[in-house]
């Protein structure tokens, strides 16, 4: 008897000893976000993105991808003049859906964190990935901002060291994606 009961013991304790620190990294990536989101530039960007839907495009949706197009053909014309990226409203658009995948996957990853952040959230950033959705589809429809590099000629990739090495094991595993992934 008391060896059954230093099993269910030991087992509890290993089960306990894995779980505790990993949730305690999902709440560690969580505030991270959060401190992402108290910060000047995302805050920046997050307004900058408001301000565009709301100024350029008069809080309609279906002008979202001309008046994109036309802001990043500008904004890029800009940059040419000046270092500055943090105004370009396609970096914006890019640490904004950066941002908001991360937090999505910390929201999936526990049950705790998906309440919290339900809690935590409000519609107006709701609105804010709704019309994110919108200018990452006017980038990808668009063959000038995102032009297609699939009919590359598929080569044998070089053998590489260091940090392409990771990159070469990315582009890997990217391609092997199944289609269900994919948008």
């Amino acid at each position: 008897m008391e060896g059954w009961i230093s099993v269910v013991i030991s087992f509890v304790t290993l089960i306990v000893t894995i779980f505790i620190p990993i949730q305690i990294m999902k709440f560690q990536r969580y505030t991270g976000l959060m401190s992402t989101y108290m910060s000047f530039e995302f805050a920046h960007a997050f307004q900058s993105v408001i301000s565009f839907f709301y100024k350029d495009c008069c809080c309609d949706v279906e002008k979202i991808a001309e008046e994109y197009k036309k802001r990043f053909n500008s904004d890029f014309d800009e940059m040419a003049k000046k270092s500055e990226k943090s105004d370009i409203l396609h970096y914006q658009r890019r640490l904004l859906n950066d941002y908001f995948v991360e937090l999505e996957m910390c929201r999936e990853s526990s049950w705790v964190l998906r309440q919290k952040i339900s809690k935590d959230w409000t519609t107006s950033e709701a609105y804010v990935c709704k019309i994110l959705v919108y200018m990452n589809k006017a980038v990808d429809e668009d063959p000038e901002m995102f032009m297609n590099i699939s009919s590359i000629k598929h080569e044998r990739m070089p053998k590489v060291k260091g940090l392409c090495e990771y990159l070469t094991r990315f582009y890997k595993a990217l391609c092997k994606a199944s289609e269900k992934m994919q948008l």
